[in-house]
Order: structure tokens, then sequence, then C-alpha cells
């Protein structure tokens, strides 16, 4: 009888143990950078040379505690990075059809956790380099030789950042498609 006991104690902890396994959520943040569907082009003339901006500090959003989501949200947002490699005017969008609706009550709490991350990221401002006659711009890739003129740009970045969350095991999603933003 103990015995029995025992192997039903056994069997009812297994039992638990693979409804807790299976109850846990899986929830993830991926981020890539985009290009904006109604990007400006600026070309730079034959003695110049484009500095894009680089992250200095540019930490991944918290999936929201309180967000309720089950599968993927494409979440869709825009930003300046001002002279002084700070971010300004943070604003998410549906310019892809693959974005979510900012607008969504469902969406709020990842905008808003987005918002707020983007808020922190830094970065080295963007700058077109002018040379001196005569001096290769491919030459000096950084802008760092004597006479280069270095102008700070704003620029507006876009990223995507897919929030998904499943039920149970791992969930495993394909690399973007596109520039990865780390």
């Amino acid at each position: 009888m103990k015995n029995r006991h025992l192997a039903h104690c056994g069997i009812a902890a297994c039992l638990l143990m693979a409804l807790a396994a299976c109850s846990h959520r899986t929830a993830q943040v991926e981020r890539a950078m985009v290009l904006p569907p109604t990007a400006d082009v600026h070309a730079v003339e034959s003695n110049q040379r484009f500095l894009m901006a680089t992250p200095i500090h540019d930490p991944d959003p918290a999936f929201p505690a309180s967000a309720r989501l089950e599968g993927e949200l494409r979440l869709c947002v825009s930003f300046v990075v001002d002279i002084d490699g700070a971010v300004q005017t943070v604003g998410a969008d549906r310019e892809d059809v693959d974005c979510a609706d900012p607008a969504d009550a469902a969406a709020t709490p990842f905008v808003d956790a987005v918002t707020a991350t983007l808020r922190s990221w830094r970065y080295f401002g963007a700058a077109i380099c002018t040379f001196p006659a005569g001096i290769d711009p491919d030459s000096d890739p950084r802008c760092e030789r004597a006479g280069v003129e270095v102008d700070a740009v704003p620029i507006r970045l876009r990223y995507t950042f897919t929030f998904s969350s499943e039920r149970g095991g791992r969930v495993s999603r394909k690399a973007a498609t596109n520039a990865s933003a780390r």
C-alpha cells in the first residue's frame, strides 16, 4: 500500500512538472533597421563622404510585463538622431502593411516600451565630410585627415521591433531579412 501511494505521488509529481513546463510563456523581442518607405535621398559631391550615425548605447526594449500577446506583433518606429546623437521625434507608424496599428489598444504597451527605450538610445551622430581638392574621400573613411570639414547632420532612422510570445517550449524565429541593427 505504501509503495502504491509513493508511485501515485511520483506520477502526480511528474504530471505537475509536465504541466508547469507547458504553461510558461516565452517572450522575445527582435529588431531590424529598415529603409523608411518615404526616405529622402541626398547626393554627396565627389569630394564628400557620408558618415552614418553609429549607436553608442542601444539596449533592446523589454517585453512589457502587462502586455497580453499570443503570437507576434511587428511595431514600426521612426525617429531622428540629432547632430548631438540624441534620439528625437519618436513615432510608431503603419507605413508598411505588416506594421501593427500603433493606435490599437493592444499595441499601446509595446509602443510605450519601444518609445521609452529609444529615448535612452545614444549615437555618434551622422556627418558629411568635405575633403580638400585632390584628396580622395575613400582614402580617409573616418574623415580624420587635416583639412577635412566635418558637418554633423540629423538623420531619420526606422526600425521594426517584432515582439513574440508563445506558451510552452522555445520560440524560434527566422533572422530579420533587413539589415540587423546590432
